[in-house]
Order: structure tokens, then sequence, then C-alpha cells
């Protein structure tokens, strides 16, 4: 941090998915599991722990900016420096109004372009595509959302047209009901074929049993899935455990 705490910079081994498009939603910590409210399926990915760098900082009090690059082939549990020397790249921009820096990570509007360079060894094209998000938290209670994606369907992104909304409703203590619909047409690149669209639904209740222990039992129901092209519906049931310390 510096700029009295407006701004922030990161160089290493990092997260992108914590950097990329971030929004209230965006962590295994709150009421989500499926990738299609976490993470955009029209955003390209690269392994977490890439080696790269990030910035942001605020213009002035509600607009902010920020700007990433990261190793395009890097692989999620083999940090390393080996395949940075390919000059392959995923690239990010951002822009962010927010009612203030205190909020920021609650009450946001955020619009963001990526690119990824194309991966000449494993054959992989390059893509691009925008990023829209906004979510707000309402009295204290309720955080609704609504994020949409496109992209050209290069860069091994899972999809080229993405949208989802939904909320998050504190309950007690802090307990949290969530409940989100998204909607997904496949990537012909990634996918080799027109597989029409798939549409998602998750509920979950997370149950803050202590301070450091919390469950969530939750609820998927997945219609014409792009991975089970011969099946209309898919449902998915579990529960999380999350123990911090």
């Amino acid at each position: 941090l510096f700029a009295n705490k407006r701004a922030a910079f990161a160089v290493g081994l990092l997260d992108f998915s914590a950097y990329v498009d971030a929004s209230y939603y965006q962590t295994l910590s709150r009421g989500f599991l499926n990738r299609s409210f976490i993470l955009s399926p029209t955003l390209a990915t690269t392994g977490i722990g890439a080696l790269g760098a990030v910035a942001k900082g605020f213009l002035n009090r509600n607009l902010a900016l920020g700007a990433g690059i990261y190793d395009a082939n890097a692989r999620s549990g083999d940090p390393g420096f080996d395949t940075w020397d390919s000059g392959e790249l995923l690239k990010h921009v951002e822009i962010v109004w927010t009612p203030g820096s205190d909020r920021r990570g609650t009450d946001r509007i955020q619009m963001t372009y990526w690119h990824k360079d194309r991966l000449d060894l494993k054959g992989v094209p390059a893509g691009s595509g925008w990023l829209v998000s906004w979510n707000w938290k309402l009295a204290e209670r309720y955080v609704p959302f609504v994020r949409g994606g496109w992209s050209d369907g290069g860069g091994g992104a899972l999809a080229e047209r993405s949208l989802s909304a939904g909320f998050s409703w504190r309950m007690a203590f802090q307990d949290w009901f969530t409940l989100g619909i998204g909607w997904n047409k496949p990537s012909e690149k990634t996918y080799g074929a027109d597989l029409g669209t798939e549409t998602v639904f998750e509920a979950s209740y997370l149950w803050q049993i202590t301070a450091n222990t919390s469950l969530l039992p939750d609820l998927q129901l997945i219609l014409d899935p792009a991975n089970s092209p011969n099946e209309d519906t898919v449902w998915s049931a579990g529960v999380r455990l999350r123990l911090t310390f």
C-alpha cells in the first residue's frame, strides 16, 4: 500500500483470480461454489501462482483504475519461472466506481478488458473479452449482484457470453442464504462445436457455527450442461466445511 493507502501493487507468484474482475462473490468463503458466479466463464485463465504484477489505485474518492500481467502458461500447484521466457501473457485493465474506498469491497460497479496471448506450444488461440459487474450491500442484510461477460472464445475461455444475477440475505448472526441464476454460451473455439446455451441455478445456506467454523449446504441445477451434452439436466448437491485459524 502507498499514497495514503489509496493505491497498491503486488509482484511475484500471484493468484490472478483475486485481481481480475474482483467482486464481493469472487471467493469460496461466501455462498457460491459454481464458477458461473465466482469467476466469469468468459475469462481466459492461467495457473494459480502465476508470475506477474498488478497495480490498482484511486484517482479520486470514487474512481479507481487497475492493470495486471500474468504468465499465461503458469500451472496451478507448480509455481516456477520456467514458462515466463515464452513471453505469452494474460493481461487486464479495469475501471471501478464505488461510493468510497471504505466500501469498495461491497459496493462497486466495474468494467474489465482482458487479453491472452496465443500459446504456441499448446496450440491455444489468442483471446480477449470484456467483463462488467455490479454488487451493492443494502441495509447491512442484502447483497444483490449482476455480472456479465463477452469474449471471442479464444485463450481457452469456457464461454463466449455469460450473464449471472442473484443475492445473499443475512438471516441471523452471520448466517447467509444465497441464490443465483447464470446463463452461459459455451465457446466453440474451446469445445469445438456449437453446444447451445447452459443455465445454472444455485442455492446455499452459510451456517456460521463459530467465529472460525462454517458449514455450507449447497444445491445446484444445471440445464443443458456443456460438459454433459447428452444430459438435459444435472443436479449437484454438496456440503462444505470451512475452518480458519
